[in-house]
């Protein structure tokens, strides 16, 4: 009898701060477990990689997008970053948060047409992700 495969979702986290994804990884670990997924990873801490994208992305990929990628002084915003993406895939699922801007803050920073960016404060982030994959929408 064949096993079963758990459905992996890639992530890509665009995240400054290196002390922030291995924060969380108990919450990570934990929703794995629960949703019985596998999170691939891939960490991105310089925002400016964001400037030109001259490469198709998957509709597949996830992005967790932090809004102030401040790179010592030398990143762009995350809704510059979410601009980029956007210029070559519609669709992606991209998770923007903040800790220092709430839902609607974020928001406001984001096309009001892009149903597929989900703005959150950074304490719900974890909660976010996981609706996110219970839903099935990632």
């Amino acid at each position: 009898m064949a096993g079963k495969y758990k459905k992996v979702i890639d992530i890509v986290w665009v995240e400054d701060n290196r002390q922030y994804l291995p924060s969380i990884g108990d919450e990570l670990n934990e929703i794995q477990h629960d949703c019985d997924v596998n999170l691939d990873i891939t960490e991105e801490n310089d925002s400016n990689k964001f400037k030109n994208i001259a490469y198709d992305i998957p509709s597949a990929l996830v992005f967790c997008i932090d809004y102030n990628l401040s790179n010592n002084g030398d990143g762009i915003d995350g809704n510059q970053v979410i601009k980029n993406i956007r210029s070559v895939n519609k669709t992606c699922t991209i998770i923007f948060y903040s800790f220092n801007l709430d839902q609607e803050g974020l928001r406001k920073l984001v096309d009001k047409g892009d149903t597929y960016t989900y703005c959150v404060h950074r304490p719900n982030l974890m909660y976010k992700l996981r609706d996110l994959i219970e839903e099935g929408v990632i």
